[in-house]
């Protein structure tokens, strides 16, 4: 009887190094690290100047700016997204976040332009230790904005 295990040994691929495989999944996550950083850089790229200019004038808020309109759903406002962090409650001062509004809707026009835009929605965001997280949406309409003359006449 013919011992199958030893006539089989020479139809099995050979066997890859440690060192090959080691270096295979480092080039791997190379690639994959390379790839995540262009996609994140296309897809933030344009809000770059605007995000500077929020974290310039609010320190410590660690903003966020996105914008556009879903490719799924044509027809849907084009929106540019803010969210800002924030050291206190934002549900309890009406006139500090709406300060902060008036403020971002100029950094917003001068650093990126609002006019290409349908609504401006702007997200306030206090993180609480150890707690859920407080938040506070507002929305203007981009269109209320220019025609109040807010966004026209810029002033610092």
């Amino acid at each position: 009887m013919v011992d199958s295990k030893s006539g089989d040994q020479n139809n099995e691929p050979p066997a890859v190094r440690g060192v090959w495989a080691a270096v295979g999944i480092l080039g791997l996550g190379l690639v994959f690290t390379g790839v995540l950083w262009w996609y994140t850089d296309l897809h933030a790229g344009p809000f770059r100047e605007l995000r500077d200019a929020i974290h310039t004038e609010f320190p410590g808020s660690s903003p966020q700016v996105e914008g556009g309109q879903r490719k799924i759903h044509k027809g849907t406002p084009k929106i540019l997204r803010i969210t800002l962090r924030v050291e206190k409650d934002p549900r309890a001062n009406d006139d500090l976040v709406s300060r902060a509004m008036e403020r971002l809707v100029v950094l917003a026009d001068r650093h990126h332009g609002l006019r290409k835009y349908d609504q401006l929605d702007v997200y306030f965001v206090w993180f609480r230790p150890e707690r859920p997280a407080i938040s506070r949406h507002e929305q203007r309409d981009v269109v209320d904005l220019v025609e109040t003359g807010r966004n026209d006449t810029i002033v610092d």
